[in-house]
């Protein structure tokens, strides 16, 4: 993110694999990050069923924008990890770590370097993949009678849903950063997203602001 190369010596400079799916994942969650930011900035209008609608919405595409987030971490690291230590290895030791384990353990393997565990994009990783694992694994709850605990109980889930998807797309950003540092913008398994070193195309406005936010974290660390 300094516009400055980073070299870190790896198994591996050229190498050619097919099924990466890292991208892929990365553009649908930000289409839904974006969408949902969007709807959220509407004004309010005196319509019930308007307003509904929106939130039905805005749930809809803050789930995707978490499951993708996660998935696209998840298989970024594990390409990583085939990529230069083979598929046969990974798959034999290292396939069956946790998410936020396989980030730490894998680019120690490969280039001798770890993601600090002190960092912003640490702690955002491990939020992300415990709200990744509530949704795929839900778990519906008998409904008690309607009382100020179960209205404060209810209000909590709620804002720590909204806080699992404000922290999805910004903790795919910071690894994205952070990885930059640890490995270098060469080797970065979510792809560098520092413009000296690959194309940028234009972010609508939710986007750009959650880059530059993830960007101020980074470089503050790095200064």
């Amino acid at each position: 993110m300094k516009r400055e190369l980073i070299k870190v010596e790896h198994p591996r400079d050229f190498f050619a694999r097919t099924q990466v799916m890292t991208r892929t994942y990365r553009d649908i969650a930000e289409v839904e990050y974006t969408n949902c930011m969007l709807i959220e900035a509407l004004p309010e209008v005196d319509d019930e069923e308007e307003m509904h609608n929106r939130s039905s919405q805005t749930t809809k595409h803050a789930i995707q924008t978490i499951v993708f987030s996660a998935m696209c971490v998840e298989a970024a690291i594990n390409d990583y990890a085939g990529t230069h230590l083979g598929d046969r290895y990974f798959e034999s030791h290292l396939s069956s770590l946790d998410v936020v384990s396989k980030w730490v353990v894998i680019p120690r393997l490969v280039c001798g370097n770890e993601l600090d565990k002190s960092s912003a994009a640490f702690g955002a990783l491990k939020a992300l993949i415990r709200a990744r694992n509530q949704l795929v694994h839900s778990k519906s709850r008998e409904l008690g009678p309607v009382s100020p605990k179960l209205i404060e109980q209810l209000e909590f889930a709620s804002e720590k849903f909204t806080q699992d998807f404000r922290n999805s797309l910004k903790a795919l950003y910071l690894l994205a950063m952070e990885m930059d540092f640890v490995v270098g913008q060469q080797h970065n398994p979510l792809g560098t997203m520092d413009s000296a070193f690959t194309y940028v195309e234009s972010r609508p406005e939710p986007l750009s602001k959650l880059f530059r936010e993830c960007k101020n974290i980074v470089l503050k660390k790095y200064s």
